[in-house]
Order: structure tokens, then sequence, then C-alpha cells
């Protein structure tokens, strides 16, 4: 993969709704930035963000959440995540990968649940780079990460669990994927990294056997290298990108001409745009344009500060 694929495609996702919880994103090391969107976390806000945010370097972004709400929209993305949950009252905790996945879906957090969660989301086709396993495999799904990973990361994840901030636990994670990334060697690099930009530059417009005729190979073989790298097929990846470059067109602001946006990211007409987008959004994109405020970008985040955004 390419670290400026990231300039290419910089998805959207709804980062919470819960006044009493925190959320707070970082970037990768230049090392990592190839495969790695980005860490994140979340928890209690009382007990937790006051640190973290003293602690967090220029590139992280928080957001404070909307006191009406108590639902999180997670969107498709084509990213896929480790998951290491910990609450400290159960003493429960969890290791996860959870795959590439094609629909919305609404995450509840319990009310005064003491869970803290935090993650690694990988740019797509990076996560391939560390398992090496067929990345279709996982899709839709969460799995126990101990079941594929190649190797365990049990120890790594009581350090990062018992680390105390948001930092600490990002470099734990950054050194123990480094070491993993230089032992192990994965081909197909080109391809996937031609392929990607195709769509990406194309916001996701371009067709399946344009893809192939373009890289000289076949509609079967480029789905088999979607299914091994990404997760899903080229023509619902593409979809996905399509899908969050009109979510960008929304955020961009002022009102929006429905007809023009679906000619602009080549819909056949305003229903077919609708329908379409109802798909991975899970309501209309008028309703996506009143929500647009919950929706961070956190690759378009101002690296010069450190943000509080109350809204």
């Amino acid at each position: 993969m390419d670290p400026l694929l990231h300039s290419l495609f910089r998805p959207l996702q709804v980062n919470g709704s819960d006044p009493s919880t925190y959320y707070i994103e970082q970037k990768p090391s230049a090392t990592l930035r190839a495969y790695v969107a980005c860490y994140w976390e979340s928890g209690p806000a009382d007990r937790e963000r006051e640190s973290n945010l003293a602690a967090s370097r220029e590139d992280t972004a928080s957001l404070c959440l909307p006191e009406e709400e108590t639902m999180e929209r997670v969107l498709p993305d084509g990213c896929t995540d480790i998951l290491l949950e910990y609450d400290p009252v159960s003493q429960r905790r969890d290791i996860s990968y959870c795959g590439t996945f094609t629909q919305p879906f609404v995450s509840a957090r319990q009310a005064e649940s003491e869970t803290r969660i935090f993650a690694v989301r990988f740019f797509p086709g990076g996560a391939y780079y560390f398992h090496g396993m067929p990345t279709h495999l996982f899709t839709g799904g969460n799995y126990r990460l101990e079941d594929l990973w190649p190797e365990s990361m049990a120890i790594i994840g009581e350090r990062i669990l018992e680390a105390g901030d948001f930092n600490e636990r990002v470099r734990i994670m950054e050194e123990y994927l480094n070491q993993l990334l230089l032992r192990r060697r994965t081909s197909d690099c080109n391809l996937m990294k031609n392929l990607l930009h195709r769509i990406f530059v194309s916001g996701g417009s371009v067709e399946v056997k344009e893809l192939a005729e373009r890289e000289a190979i076949s509609e079967r073989q480029l789905n088999r290298k979607f299914g091994q790298w990404i997760g899903i097929s080229p023509k619902k990846f593409s979809e996905v990108v399509r899908f969050q470059s009109v979510l960008h067109s929304i955020q961009s602001g002022g009102s929006v001409d429905w007809t023009e946006l679906a000619l602009k990211h080549s819909f056949f007409d305003q229903a077919h745009l609708i329908r379409d987008f109802r798909r991975f959004y899970g309501d209309s994109p008028l309703t996506a344009a009143k929500d647009i405020r919950k929706l961070s970008d956190f690759y378009n985040t101002r690296s010069e500060t450190s943000a509080i955004l109350k809204i």
C-alpha cells in the first residue's frame, strides 16, 4: 500500500452521541501510515477525558457529543479494526478483530458503563499485511483475535489496557505492529495500490470491467484479489467509496441540490442516489445533512492544535 492513498480516501464516521463519553483519535507514525488509518479510543468522559486530552499530541482530535443523543451510527468505510475492550468494574477484557462491513449499524452504550475501548483502524487492505489471511473470511463479523492473528497479542493487550494514557497505548501498539511488519512480506502491493488509486480518484464511480481492463487482469482475478485484501468485492467496495464521497459533498456545507449531487457522483437520478445512500447510511441524505455536525472527518482535522469540539 501507499500512504499517499490516504489523501484520496478519508472516510467519515459518526463518533458517538453520549455526553458521558469521550472519543479521541491519533494518526499512525510514518512507517505505518500505509496500513493504519488511525488509532482511536472511547470511554467514560469524567474518568478519562481530561488526562487523555492533556497527553494528546498535536495531531489528535477529540469530540464532545450532544446531550440529546444516546446512540452511535457506524457507517461502512472499507476499514477493519482491532478492538481492545476493558471494564475495570467486572475486570472483563476482550480483544477482537472486526472485519469489513457493508451495512450501517447502531452501537449503544449502557448508562453508567465503565467500558473503555482502544482500537486500531486499518486502512482498506492494510490489515492483510499483518494477519495474512483472506480478509473476506471476517467480513461482517467480530472475531476473537487469538483465533486468527499470526502472533499472540495477549501480553501486548495486557500492556495496552494497563497503560496510563492514550498516547502510551498508541506507542505500545505501534511498536508491536512495526515489529510484525518487519517480519512479514506480502506481494501484490503494486496491483492493489493501482486498483485502489483508480477507485478513489473516481470517487467510487469506475466500473469493475474498466478496472480489470486497465490492469490487464480478468474480472474473476479482480474479485479474488479484493476478497483477499479488502474483504468485499470491488463493486461493493466502490459503492462504499461512492457513498463516502457523497457524505463529503454533503459535509462541504451550504444548500444541497440533490439532483446535481446525483449527477456529480454518477447516479442515474435523485431516486437512485437516495436508494443507494439508504443502504449505507440507514436513512436519507436529508437526514445525513441534518446529522452532519456529528460526523468526524479525522483526516481533515487541522494538525496545528488539539481540539475539543463542543456541539
